[in-house]
């Protein structure tokens, strides 16, 4: 009789163990790899960019609905750095430097699907405010920008791996954007309009307590 009596405790052990997931605060560290669209209809025509990277600092509470959802509103620190094709560059008369960068502070919801123990799937956006928005090859010479700031917004998703105990790491994808900026030429008055978003590829490390 003991083996059936075990094939039943087991299932029911697992179920326990699985609703025992606890709510919980938690701190996370990310990177990645920046892609950014193309600017068009800017001084020197269609502009690209060379690949850059992206860093965020996120402290969240992680709340469980029930043994399979959760959700997270969470506060993020986030900076991303690229820089300007350098075979484009030479198309905007004045540009001296190429540093493109963004320094924001986003307010983010995710929600997990976890499908085990161990894997679960996310999806994830948020608004904020963006205290920093540079783009140094269209602010040097007769070119100014306008706008060094302004709302930003973003849409993430990926999958997340349980490492152990309260350590999880997660890999995903990111489409980040501000709102445009204007270029203005300071000799003709005449103002364009940069608008574009970035792509990251990027590698977290969540640490809950």
């Amino acid at each position: 009789m003991r083996i059936p009596s075990l094939l039943i405790a087991l299932p029911v052990l697992g179920a326990s163990a699985w609703a025992q997931q606890d709510s919980h605060f938690y701190l996370q560290l990310g990177e990645g790899a920046v892609f950014s669209e193309d600017a068009s209809g800017v001084p020197g025509g269609t502009i690209g960019f060379d690949p850059g990277f992206s860093l965020g600092l996120a402290f969240g509470y992680e709340h469980y609905l029930n043994e399979r959802w959760s959700i997270a509103p969470e506060v993020e620190l986030f900076y991303q750095y690229f820089t300007v094709d350098e075979d484009d560059l030479p198309a905007i008369p004045s540009a001296v430097e190429d540093d493109a960068k963004t320094f924001a502070v986003m307010f983010n919801g995710t929600l997990d699907w976890h499908v085990t123990k161990q894997f679960s799937w996310y999806v994830g956006g948020g608004v904020g405010w963006a205290d920093v928005i540079k783009y140094d090859a269209w602010d040097s010479g007769n070119l100014a920008i306008n706008d060094s700031s302004g709302i930003a917004g973003q849409v993430r998703g990926g999958l997340g791996f349980n490492l152990g105990g309260s350590y999880d790491f997660r890999f995903g994808v990111r489409y980040f954007k501000t709102e445009p900026v204007d270029i203005e030429d300071q000799i003709t008055g005449e103002v364009d309009e940069l608008d574009v978003g970035q792509f990251s590829v990027e590698a977290t490390f969540r640490w809950s307590f």
